[in-house]
């Protein structure tokens, strides 16, 4: 039986970090923005690709993409056209990939022709890449000339599957769940002629934004939620965000692994972030951490030098990650108790 983390240790890794490649293709930071002000704290933070949504007309009652247009009553999408624009041409200005979300997991028939204006909209507003949702939007943009990325609510969790959506119908960029184990990401990476993504941080099950737990009034965030409880009627109050889905979850120890197995980006949570700052926040730690694997730098000393520091990593990371033992890729009881 594997010898349990002791709390607040889970990130000093156990195994010799590997020593970085000098030819591997540079890892990117792939970083929400809603607004110029968030594209300007992300580029701040060492963001070098961006991924946008944008809000649907006002007669359409739905969301295009993988978030509803308000989460905790903050907007998840960039509000204009106009505006769009100017983030994407700002954005390529600083040399930025930027990606623009229709990942929707399911469009409605009556919906398709308004959907596929809403991609118009953003290919025409110079968008890099269409993030998209489900089998039949990929099959719809297919031939298109539109370079796809198969988003998370795909639930791309086989090789087969990810081929596939290479040979068929041109997908270029694979979004793997959040639930995938280090070897299995390491298998994906292996394909060739597809860029990997792994979403760190927050993230989500092989079936992500299926439940749509958040958009019920008084259910609060599903996977991302504390969720507590009771095994006896009378027992005391105990956490089952484990049991639920093993979500919240850092991959900052992690982060010379990924690079070294090939992982080509990193997705960081957060468009319906009500804490912008705190947000970049989270893109400049992953900064550090991979900029300081590229210089040879152990991970625990980068992890050292940000404690000495950053007063949002012993305030809130720590308490609310490391001594929870909330490690992505790392074997603890959380990780233990997942379904």
């Amino acid at each position: 039986m594997p010898v349990d983390p002791p709390p607040g240790q889970p990130c000093a890794p156990r195994e010799p970090a590997p020593r970085p490649d000098p030819d591997r293709r540079p890892v990117a930071l792939n970083a929400p923005v809603r607004s110029l002000k968030m594209l300007e704290l992300q580029m701040a933070a060492g963001a070098n690709e961006v991924y946008v949504a944008l809000r649907p007309p006002a007669d359409v009652a739905v969301s295009f993409d993988a978030l509803p247009a308000r989460r905790d009553d903050e907007p998840t999408h960039v509000p204009s056209t106009a505006l769009l624009a100017e983030l994407v041409t700002a954005a390529h200005a600083a040399g930025l990939r930027v990606h623009f979300c229709a990942d929707a997991p399911v469009v409605a028939h009556g919906h398709e022709a308004a959907w596929r204006a809403h991609v118009g909209a953003g290919v025409d507003a110079g968008a890099d890449t269409v993030v998209v949702g489900s089998l039949a939007g990929v099959a719809r943009l297919s031939g298109s000339g539109i370079p796809l990325v198969a988003g998370l609510p795909m639930g791309v969790s086989t090789l087969g599957y990810a081929a596939h959506l290479r040979d068929a119908y041109g997908v270029r960029r694979i979004v793997v769940p959040h639930t995938l184990t280090l070897g299995e990401i390491t298998g994906f990476c292996t394909l060739d002629g597809l860029e990997i993504e792994v979403p760190v941080q927050t993230g989500a099950g092989l079936d992500c934004t299926r439940c749509r737990l958040s958009d019920i009034p008084g259910v609060g965030l599903g996977c991302r939620a504390g969720y507590t409880g009771s095994q006896a009627d009378e027992g005391p109050p105990a956490d089952l965000g484990g049991f639920l889905d093993g979500a919240s979850d850092c991959a900052l120890c992690d982060v010379p692994a990924l690079i070294e197995i090939g992982v080509r980006a990193m997705q960081i949570p957060g468009r319906e972030s009500p804490n912008v700052r705190q947000n970049a926040k989270i893109t400049q730690m992953y900064r550090r951490a991979v900029t300081g694997h590229t210089a040879g730098t152990p991970i625990t000393e980068v992890i050292a030098a940000i404690d000495r520091v950053e007063l949002m990593w012993q305030m809130g990371w720590l308490p609310r990650l490391c001594d929870q033992q909330r490690c992505r890729f790392r074997d603890t009881p959380q990780q233990r108790a997942y379904v």
